[in-house]
């Protein structure tokens, strides 16, 4: 065997193994864009259902008390519009 083809066959075992690791970077890239993806639907699940939550609780407390509410949000918007003056 010459150096030559010793040398196309070093050539074509470096290109195989170049394949074989931009393959298996692709696929790590890919599961890591997944499992990102998944984390922030999580997130984002957890957030609506306490956002739910949260909403009805202060629909229950208003309910409970709709005067303390309407004269808690008298008091607030003074304040805020003292604030942004």
């Amino acid at each position: 065997m010459s150096d030559t083809d010793a040398l196309k066959k070093d050539l074509e075992a470096l290109r195989s193994d170049l394949r074989e690791l931009a393959e298996h970077v692709r696929h790590s890239g890919e599961k890591r864009y997944q499992d990102g993806v998944n984390q922030a639907r999580h997130a984002y699940d957890d957030l609506r259902s306490e956002a739910s939550k949260r909403s009805k609780e202060v629909g229950a407390e208003i309910e409970a008390r709709p005067f303390t509410s309407v004269f808690a949000a008298f008091g607030i918007g003074l304040v805020l519009g003292k604030l942004l003056r």
